[in-house]
C-alpha cells in the first residue's frame, strides 16, 4: 500500500508539472517529458531496445503512466457527435480567440497592453496576466487571460469549493469555484479601466466588438467575465457596476476558451434573448484533455487509474500525437488493433476495451462544449473534426493525456478547421 501511495503522490507530481509547463510554455514537446524514472526490482532483467536483444540489468527504467488512459473505452466519446455548424465569418473570430490565447503567455509587444494581477494571499486569489489589443482591422477588441498557478493547486487545493455568485452573476441560485470566482471579481477593475482607454484612444471603437478568451484556468475566469458583463442585475445589487456598464459600448461581445477545467455548478451561458443572440460563448476541448475534467474527485480518480495496472497488453497511439507532430515524438502504433474492432491511430475502440468508473462530478464547463478530435482518411489524410457535446456526455468521460492540454495543440487544431472550412467553401 505503501509503494502504490508513492506511486500516485509521483504520477501526481509529473501531471503538475507537465500540464504547468504547458501553461508557462516551457514544454519542449518531448514526450520523454512525461516518463517517470524508477528503479528496477533487485534482480530485474530490464529489456531496453528490442526483443531480439538479451535482456541486460539497469538499475533504472521509466513508463509513460499517461498512455495507458487511451486504453478504456470511455477515454473517447460517442463517434456520431453532432459536428459544429457556424457561419464562415465566424471562424476568423475563432482563429483570432487561438491566436491571442497562445500569444497571452509570450511577453507583450510595444502595440500591446499587458497587465499582471498579483497574487493576494489575503483575498485567495493567485496571480493572472492579462494581454488586450485592439485589433482595429477585424473591428474587435482582444482581452486573453492566462493563470500562473500549477494545475494540482487550483484543481484539488485551490478554493475548489463551490461559492454564491451573489452580485457578481444574474443567477445567484448557482455556484461557482470560490477560487476562480475570487479572481474573476477581482479582475473587474483593471478589465473595466484597460477598456476605457482602448475606447478614449479611438472613439470609433465603441461600435467593435470584444473578445474574451483564455487558456486553461484563464478560460475558466473568461467564462466568468463574459457571463458577468452580459448579467442583467441591477446596478445598486452590484458588487462592483465598471464592467457591466460598459457593455452596451460594444456590437457583440464574445468569449471563446480552450481547454478551461469546471467552473459552475450548473452550466454557464449566454443570456436568452435578442441582445446577445449572435455572441459566441464556445469552450473548445481537445478529447482526451485531462484539465476540462480536472474536478476534485475526477482528479483522484486519473490518478488512481494511471497506478493500476494496465487492463490489456495492447496499446494505442494516442490522437494527440497524430494531430501534431512537432510536440510528441510519434508512439509506433503497435499489433493487435484490428482484433479489437478498429483500425487506425486512434481508433482502436471496441465493445471488448474496458470502462473505467469516473465518480460523480461537482461542477460543469461553461459556455457551448466543442470537442476537437482528429479523423484519419483512407488515403491517410488528417482532418480536424469539431462536435457539439454536453455536460453529460463530458460526465462519463475519463480524459487523461496531459498532451492535449496544450494550447498549441488547440491553436493547430482551429488553424486546420478553418481551412478545411474555406477550402470546402471554394470547393
Amino acid at each position: 500500500m505503501n509503494r502504490g501511495a508513492a506511486l500516485c503522490d509521483r504520477i501526481s507530481s509529473r501531471l503538475n508539472e507537465v500540464i504547468t509547463s504547458m501553461d508557462g510554455q516551457v514544454f519542449r514537446g518531448d514526450e520523454r517529458e512525461m516518463y517517470i524514472l524508477h528503479s528496477a526490482p533487485p534482480g530485474a532483467q530490464v529489456v531496453t531496445r528490442s526483443l531480439s536483444e538479451p535482456a541486460v540489468p539497469n538499475l533504472k527504467y521509466s513508463s509513460n503512466y499517461f498512455a495507458k488512459v487511451w486504453q478504456y473505452a470511455n477515454s473517447r466519446l460517442p463517434p456520431h457527435l453532432p459536428p459544429l455548424k457556424v457561419y464562415m465569418p465566424t471562424y476568423p473570430l475563432l482563429c483570432l480567440a487561438a491566436q491571442y490565447s497562445e500569444k497571452v503567455y509570450a511577453r507583450p509587444t510595444r502595440a500591446e497592453q499587458e497587465t499582471h494581477i498579483a497574487a493576494d494571499w489575503r483575498r485567495g486569489t493567485k496571480a493572472m496576466v492579462l494581454k488586450s489589443v485592439a485589433v482595429d482591422d477585424l473591428n474587435t477588441i482582444v482581452f486573453a487571460i492566462r493563470g500562473s498557478q500549477t494545475f494540482m493547486d487550483w484543481a484539488v487545493n485551490f478554493r475548489p469549493a463551490p461559492a454564491s455568485p451573489k452580485g457578481f452573476l444574474d443567477d445567484p441560485g448557482n455556484l461557482c469555484h470560490s477560487g476562480f470566482l475570487s479572481v474573476a471579481r477581482h479582475m473587474i477593475a483593471p478589465v473595466s479601466t484597460r477598456l476605457r482607454t482602448l475606447i478614449e484612444e479611438n472613439p470609433s471603437r465603441r461600435t467593435y466588438s470584444l473578445l474574451i478568451c483564455g487558456h486553461s484556468a484563464g478560460g475558466a475566469v473568461a467564462a466568468l467575465l463574459f457571463c458577468h458583463m452580459l448579467s442583467s442585475i441591477p446596478p445598486k445589487e452590484l458588487v462592483e457596476p465598471e464592467l457591466v456598464e460598459l457593455a452596451p459600448f460594444f456590437h457583440r461581445i464574445h468569449c471563446v476558451t480552450f481547454g478551461a477545467p469546471p467552473v459552475s455548478l450548473l452550466p454557464l451561458q449566454k443570456p436568452r434573448g435578442d441582445r446577445w443572440k449572435k455572441s459566441l460563448f464556445f469552450s473548445f476541448i481537445n478529447e482526451g484533455d485531462p484539465v476540462v475534467r480536472a474536478d476534485k474527485q475526477v482528479v483522484a480518480s486519473l490518478l488512481k487509474l494511471y497506478a493500476t495496472p494496465a487492463p490489456n497488453e495492447v496499446m494505442y497511439e494516442a490522437p494527440s500525437a497524430v494531430s501534431l507532430q512537432t510536440l510528441a515524438q510519434k508512439r509506433k502504433p503497435l499489433a493487435n488493433v484490428k482484433a479489437l474492432g478498429g483500425i487506425g491511430k486512434g481508433k482502436a475502440v471496441a465493445q471488448r476495451m474496458p470502462t473505467w468508473n469516473v465518480p460523480p462530478s461537482t461542477l460543469s464547463n461553461a459556455g457551448r462544449l466543442v470537442l476537437l478530435r482528429t479523423e484519419v482518411k483512407a488515403n491517410g489524410e488528417e482532418k480536424v473534426q469539431a462536435c457539439v457535446t454536453n455536460d453529460e456526455q463530458l460526465r462519463g468521460a475519463v480524459f487523461g493525456d496531459p498532451i492535449c492540454h496544450s494550447m498549441t495543440l488547440y491553436a493547430k487544431r482551429i488553424e486546420t478547421l478553418a481551412t478545411q472550412a474555406v477550402t470546402m467553401t471554394m470547393e
